[in-house]
C-alpha cells in the first residue's frame, strides 16, 4: 500500500526536485502557510521545524534548497483535518526552507531561511 517514489527522493537540485514531486515549479506564495524554524540553528542534524497552514489541500511537502535531497517530507493530507506538522530535519548547510500545499490543481508555499552554524557529520 505505501509508495515510495525513488525520482521524488534522488540527488537533484530544487527545481528539479519540484519537478520530480509535483510536476511543476509554477507555486502560488501564500500567507496561510507559516514555517516556524529557527533562523539560526547550532547543530545541522535536528533542525526544528513546524509547518502551520490553514489550507485544505491534499498533499504538504517540505523542501530544503541546498540539501543534496531536496525532499525532506512528504504528508498525504485527509478531509478536512487541521494542518500542523513538527518534525526535526538534517540539513547540510545554511538554506531556504519550502514548505508547499498541494490544493486541487495549485500548489501554495511559503518560505523562510536558516542559517546553520555546525553541520552534521
Amino acid at each position: 500500500m505505501a509508495e515510495w517514489s525513488t525520482k521524488s527522493f534522488e540527488r537533484s537540485t530544487l527545481d528539479t526536485a519540484f519537478m520530480n514531486a509535483l510536476g511543476t515549479r509554477e507555486l502560488v506564495k501564500s500567507d496561510a502557510i507559516t514555517i516556524v524554524a529557527p533562523p539560526v540553528a547550532s547543530d545541522s542534524s535536528a533542525v526544528p521545524v513546524e509547518v502551520i497552514s490553514s489550507i485544505k489541500g491534499e498533499d504538504l511537502y517540505l523542501f530544503v534548497e541546498k540539501n543534496i535531497t531536496p525532499l525532506v517530507f512528504k504528508c498525504r493530507l485527509y478531509g478536512s483535518a487541521h494542518t500542523d506538522f513538527a518534525l526535526n530535519i538534517k540539513m547540510k548547510e545554511s538554506s531556504a526552507l519550502y514548505a508547499v500545499v498541494k490544493a486541487g490543481t495549485k500548489y501554495f508555499m511559503a518560505t523562510v531561511n536558516v542559517e546553520v552554524q555546525a553541520q552534521a557529520c
